[in-house]
């Protein structure tokens, strides 16, 4: 079932309290952040709590659109963010609801969402593309694989619009990217981000990886291969689909020696960081003006991209987001049974530079707002 009108006129109410009179002559570094689910709210929290964004005050712009709503499971998601927010005082937290319906075939080019983009882009001092599902293939031109999972059509939309907006693409080569005007302006896309921002910019996905690049088709098969060929979570969740304490997956990735991670990180191009994942598509051709700056350890799957003509725009195939890798106290097991012994912090700390290299990330970004 849907919300109630009593929920909704309550988040309404929400809504317009915690972002009418926030925006405007505020005098804090403001990051936009989209789809701003309890869980990202929560990794926020943890990266500005813990000093891994190391800023004395930011207020997050926690975008997102009307119709995601639409979705039952994503409305009670948002719903549990508001409540969080508002009882634990995130004041520094402020909601942000982009309205009206764009078709696709308007995506990459000014529409109804444009003067919508534009008052975030005026406030924003950086903007972080998050998370989530599955882009709709017919967006970069493609038929549905049955095992693409489209189910939040309405955020892939406007996301898409949005970053074209920012870095352009080839579906409209006329078009001035608004970056033009702000070359150093910090973009971070993770994992969906990254494949919104590489659909925008005109590229292509791999739908599924397991069966796509490696040739495989069950969960089994995917596991044999070793954590460096398993970029999701959901393969140990199959075999174990009542346990939610199960590890998550962590892998190696390459990083490039000219990419942004060696130049301005100060990352070693030998370096081999683990990183987790939980993607089941990738970057396939990628969009205009994009490179590859960290790949896989096999070399088959882009890990990330930065921008040939906008220094701080990158992305990233996994999450250095997560609260859950910065925490002592969360236990998990590899297998139901097995002991609450594994602690993802701990694992990032004794397989240098792990962690170092997530902390660094985070630096980086907060250095560039």
């Amino acid at each position: 079932m849907g919300m109630s009108m009593n929920a909704r006129v309550a988040i309404a109410v929400f809504v317009f309290f915690f972002s009418a009179a926030a925006l405007a002559g505020q005098d804090r570094i403001t990051v936009a952040m989209t789809h701003p689910l309890l869980f990202q709210i929560k990794n926020a929290e943890m990266l500005y709590q813990k000093d891994l964004i190391p800023l004395k005050s930011f207020t997050l712009l926690a975008v997102y659109h009307e119709d995601e709503f639409e979705n039952e499971e994503e409305a009670e998601e948002y719903e549990a963010a508001f409540d969080y927010v508002r009882q634990n005082k995130l004041t520094w937290v402020q909601f942000r609801k982009i309205t009206g319906r764009v078709e696709a075939r308007d995506l990459f080019r000014e529409n109804l969402w444009t003067p919508q983009f534009k008052e975030i882009f005026a406030v924003a001092s950086g903007i972080i593309f998050t998370g989530g599902m599955d882009i709709p293939p017919a967006l970069y031109g493609e038929a549905v694989n049955l095992l693409s999972d489209p189910t939040t059509p309405s955020r892939a939309l406007y996301e898409i619009s949005f970053l074209f907006h920012l870095v352009g693409g080839t579906r409209n080569r006329t078009f001035i990217p608004w970056l033009e005007q702000r070359r150093n302006f910090p973009l971070l896309a993770i994992c969906h981000g990254v494949q919104g921002l590489n659909v925008a910019a005109g590229g292509t996905l791999v739908q599924d990886i397991p069966t796509q690049v490696y040739g495989l088709a069950e969960a089994e098969a995917v596991l044999a291969r070793g954590p460096d060929q398993v970029h999701s979570d959901a393969y140990l969740e199959k075999l174990f689909p009542n346990d939610d304490d199960l590890t998550p997956a962590l892998h190696r990735i390459r990083l490039l020696k000219e990419s942004l991670f060696v130049r301005r990180l100060g990352m070693k191009a030998e370096d081999r960081p683990f990183v987790a994942s939980n993607h089941h598509q990738a970057i396939a051709a990628l969009g205009a003006d994009l490179w590859t700056s960290a790949t896989s350890m096999d070399g088959k799957i882009v890990e990330a991209v930065e921008h040939r003509r906008y220094p701080n725009v990158l992305g990233v195939q996994f999450h250095p987001e997560r609260h859950t890798l910065y925490k002592k106290g969360i236990f998990m097991r590899p297998r139901t049974g097995a002991p609450l012994d594994f602690n993802p912090l701990s694992f990032l700390a004794e397989n240098p530079p792990s962690l170092d290299f997530h902390r660094r990330l985070w630096a980086w970004f907060a250095s560039q707002l």
